[in-house]
């Protein structure tokens, strides 16, 4: 049975990770909504806690990543980072897994 989690508003300058870096089992799509209009990048964690794949994100406004489409079926860990020095603001956003 398909799960969602909900996240809220959140800052970062360097790394966001949803609910502190927590594993997902079976994520299936990530949808997130940024406030700052700059380029960032989705970082997808394994179980361990090592990046295994960073993905090209968007600017201000929706975006969504589904790990399938990506080669990945599994538990994961979500965050975001960029590279700008500036603070950046994410709005809201639900992981889906299960």
């Amino acid at each position: 049975m398909s799960q969602s989690h909900h996240f809220g508003y959140g800052k970062f300058t360097k790394e966001l990770w949803i609910a502190g870096k927590k594993i997902f089992p079976k994520v299936v799509e990530v949808d997130v909504e940024f406030e700052t209009d700059v380029q960032w990048d989705w970082l997808i964690a394994d179980i361990n806690g090592n990046i295994i794949k960073t993905v090209t994100g968007g600017k201000a406004s929706w975006s969504s990543l589904h790990l399938a489409s990506h080669g990945l079926y599994g538990d994961y860990s979500i965050g975001f980072k960029s590279d700008i020095s500036a603070v950046k603001s994410i709005k809201q956003g639900d992981v889906q897994y299960g």
